[in-house]
């Protein structure tokens, strides 16, 4: 079995292991309908996974959206590990159950293929075969509903079966000229060869293969230099990082020019599937003119937001009391809201085009212009990235300075909320109809009440505020002054915030600070918990908030 990507439908996958047995067949059969309906190209939020498995939606709930190919693989990798806990026969399945080589015979594919269609949301479930080992099975009718969803696919994987005698012996020509003249190794030959033939290098390795099987003499792959070893193809890739041209990368590795820009391609093909992007869907995306509309609407809200820069002079005020290096944003203007929602329609569209264009890449057949097209999409949407988070810098710095406390640098608090409104864009949905200076707003507070006691608790650890220490004043000698209470109650704020939802009811609670106490019997039953359970969470909050402002007691 592979690895989760979704981390929440893991822990769903052992949550459904304690479920009944009837329970758990009837979630795993609701998984495959479910598997069979996601669109790789959009974005779906986990409640809605949950309730399509489980029937259930969750009380609590991350409002995250997940990429529908990421679904589809963990989604067909939950069926698999849950059905291995119901040690289902063959015989007691309601339909007939296909094993992996009676798909490869039924279509005519090799098992590589159908690993790739699993991953491309075929359903695959574990049995307990007649020979009593457990092996992977598929439901005939999960077959025939992903043949029909998916036709187009399951046709080029049978093209195997229809090499004609003459298409036979023209591969084989072309495969001895490439190992003979152009000294290609065995991998180049089939994906070249492949290409020009437009045929699975998959399906042209296999002929070759047997026709020097049968025919020993005259061997084709014996003809092809040996592979490259991984260290050839580390020294390779060492060189070409520093910048040598592949002509000299080639000569360095005693090998062919088309070798070298294979492994180059490889690597490149292989960091780019190492990226995780997500995107949030629009309709306008999947419109043959999507990108040209998109256009439009980002050229009309600029050039109002240009013709409307005048008569908002706020924009362009620089507070007196910020270093001049920072005056500089300022100078940017901020996004009006149509302006402000083109960006970000036309942000989540170059992503959506970057996994889209890398689905379909076929790796063996990829080119250098493929993968640059690839990089581009993803330039782009960091340049419409950056120019989101440019206008929204001065943001930033007005709420860094509101956090401000002795012994902080400003400028250490600046960086720390440039990180979390990067993260912020990536995770702004435009649909909902707030403004992104709103959503900002809130994730930039709530990771200031994060960060800074994390920064004073270093301080103190350090001994390096220890003057602030001693400025603050103590209660027990007069009363403070209104300030003094509010910048209290702020502390506090930024305290609680470093607790979980369920954390901060109970200390709110039980010590007053909401303006009145509960009695426990009363939490209990408001928060579904038993008194026990009640008391754990209490210690668990208490100990977060002695390790946060770095005392021994409380009390």
């Amino acid at each position: 079995m592979g690895k989760f990507r979704i981390e929440p439908l893991a822990d769903l996958a052992r949550q459904m292991g304690f479920a009944p047995r009837d329970t758990r067949l009837a979630q795993i059969t609701a998984a495959e309908v479910f598997l069979h309906e996601i669109d790789p190209n959009k974005a779906y939020p986990f409640e809605l996974v949950v309730h399509k498995v489980t029937g259930y939606r969750p009380r609590d709930y991350s409002e995250d959206l997940y990429a529908g190919q990421a679904l589809q693989h963990d989604l067909g990798l939950l069926i698999e590990t849950v059905s291995d806990t119901l040690d289902v026969k063959t015989s007691q399945a309601d339909e007939p159950v296909l094993t992996i080589e009676d798909v490869t015979a039924r279509f005519n594919v090799t098992s590589k293929t159908i690993q790739r269609w699993r991953r491309r949301g075929l359903p695959a479930r574990r049995f307990v075969f007649p020979d009593g080992k457990r092996r992977v099975g598929f439901l005939l009718g999960s077959v025939e509903r992903f043949f029909s969803g998916h036709e187009d696919q399951v046709t080029r994987g049978m093209n195997f079966s229809q090499v004609s005698e003459s298409e036979r012996q023209e591969i084989l020509r072309r495969a001895r000229r490439l190992a003979v003249m152009c000294h290609c190794c065995v991998s180049e030959v089939c994906r070249r060869v492949a290409r020009k033939l437009n045929r699975s290098p998959l399906t042209v390795q296999h002929i070759i293969r047997k026709h020097d099987q049968e025919h020993p003499a005259a061997a084709v792959f014996a003809l092809a230099p040996a592979p490259l070893t991984e260290e050839e193809r580390a020294r390779i890739l060492r060189g070409y990082r520093r910048g040598l041209a592949l002509k000299s990368l080639a000569r360095r590795a005693c090998r062919p020019a088309s070798a070298v820009y294979r492994v180059v391609l490889e690597e490149r093909v292989a960091k780019l599937n190492r990226r995780k992007v997500n995107f949030i869907d629009d309709p306008l995306y999947h419109q043959p003119d999507g990108p040209e509309q998109i256009d439009a609407i980002v050229a009309g809200a600029r050039a109002a937001a240009t013709m409307d820069a005048g008569g908002r002079p706020e924009d362009r005020r620089v507070p007196r009391d910020i270093p001049a290096y920072l005056q500089e944003l300022y100078r940017t203007p901020l996004l009006t809201p149509p302006l402000e929602r083109a960006l970000f329609l036309k942000f989540h569209l170059h992503k959506f085009q970057f996994i889209s264009a890398r689905r379909a890449l076929e790796p063996q057949f990829a080119r250098a212009r493929d993968i640059d097209l690839l990089d581009a999409r993803l330039a782009t949407s960091t340049e419409v990235k950056n120019q989101i988070v440019r206008a929204n810098l001065r943001l930033v710095v007005s709420i860094a300075r509101k956090h401000l406390r002795p012994g902080l640098d400003l400028m250490e608090l600046i960086s720390e909320g440039n990180l979390t409104l990067m993260r912020a864009v990536e995770s702004f949905d435009v649909h909902k109809g707030n403004r992104f200076s709103t959503y900002a707003t809130l994730a930039l507070m709530k990771g200031f009440a994060r960060s800074v006691p994390q920064m004073l608790a270093g301080r103190r650890a350090t001994g390096g505020d220890a003057a602030m220490l001693a400025a603050v004043p103590d209660g027990r000698f007069g009363s403070s002054t209104t300030a003094d209470r509010f910048a209290a109650r702020e502390e506090v704020g930024r305290l609680l915030g470093r607790l979980t939802d369920r954390e901060r009811i109970v200390v709110l609670a039980q010590y007053g600070l909401d303006g009145a106490s509960v009695a426990r019997e009363d939490l209990s039953t408001r928060l579904g918990v038993s008194p026990q359970q009640l008391r754990q969470i209490e210690r668990t909050a208490i100990a977060k908030l002695r390790t946060v402002i770095g005392v021994a007691n409380l009390g």
